[in-house]
């Protein structure tokens, strides 16, 4: 008799039920197909991603930009390295700029071993990250010819021997725990137009990084928080938020009064003690709501 195992059926790869468009009705969040270098992510008819298992090659850039850790069934890539450096055998594909970082902040890399005619990929990745190391007033990364080490370790490569002092090991994914270790710069920023901004709180409530806090006479923008996932900008009924790329990290705090409505007589909060009629009752012309 044939046995049936549930660990038989293909595992399933792609944005999983944590993505930001199976959550919010009217997310415009397209950031795993931005990056994919393979085009395996695509968008359907009803606003979710796929992916393509076929043309998905493991790379993971996906992973580190996903703002919520939505996709499933791909693992960060195994790298080799020695005390503060990269060494062979390299990927095919160069490791994004978010990939590096987390290797710098995490395992203190800041040196690559190669020689300058085997991998240009790797070249280019390095130089990206260095412009964005430079942003963050960090020390940048340096280029350096294989070590005798490095080239003995080559050849017992591929003997299948381990090389003493080399390891093998991947750093953490996603845009989330990238933002709580490298908080001195932020990556993105809710801008707020005061003037469209009715202070409903939808944008607080939704945002699951609390980058947008109500305290008591208070509103809280932080962009040090902030993934990026567009949540708040997709529930905002008065297109006041806005979601953009920005390497500032500077907290805004804006002070917000409270206010009674000249027609309902509720107590709501304002940008200005000087309203006189609640978000609802301007909603409500000819007196509607006074009736």
């Amino acid at each position: 008799m044939k046995v049936f195992s549930t660990e038989t059926r293909p595992r399933y790869t792609g944005a999983g039920r944590a993505c930001v468009r199976n959550t919010v009705k009217h997310s415009r969040c397209s950031a795993c197909e931005e990056v994919c270098p393979t085009g395996a992510f695509t968008l359907t008819a009803e606003g979710k991603m796929e992916i393509n298992p076929h043309a998905c090659i493991g790379c993971g850039y996906c992973l580190f930009n996903c703002p919520v850790d939505a996709v499933e069934g791909i693992a960060p890539a195994q790298r080799h390295y020695r005390d503060n450096r990269l060494v062979p055998p390299f990927s095919p594909v160069a490791p994004c700029t978010e990939e590096l970082l987390m290797w710098h902040s995490e395992y203190g890399i800041c040196l690559v071993e190669m020689e300058p005619d085997t991998a240009s990929v790797w070249f280019q990745a390095v130089a990206a990250l260095n412009v964005r190391l430079r942003q963050m007033g960090e020390p940048l990364w340096n280029i350096v010819p294989p070590s005798p080490q490095t080239l003995n370790g080559s050849r017992r490569h591929w003997l299948h021997l381990k090389n003493a002092g080399d390891f093998t090991g991947c750093v953490t994914p996603g845009r989330r725990f990238r933002r709580s270790r490298l908080t001195q710069v932020s990556e993105y920023s809710p801008e707020l137009d005061q003037s469209r901004c009715t202070l409903c709180g939808a944008c607080a409530r939704i945002c699951p990084e609390e980058a947008i806090r109500f305290d008591d006479l208070s509103m809280t923008l932080d962009p040090v928080k902030c993934t990026g996932c567009g949540n708040c900008e997709a529930v905002c009924f008065d297109r006041a938020l806005s979601v953009r790329e920005n390497r500032e990290s500077t907290i805004r705090i804006l002070r917000i009064e409270q206010a009674r409505c000249g027609v309902c007589r509720r107590d709501y909060i304002a940008w200005t003690e000087e309203e006189n009629a609640c978000p609802v009752c301007r909603r409500h012309t000819f007196g509607m709501r006074e009736a």
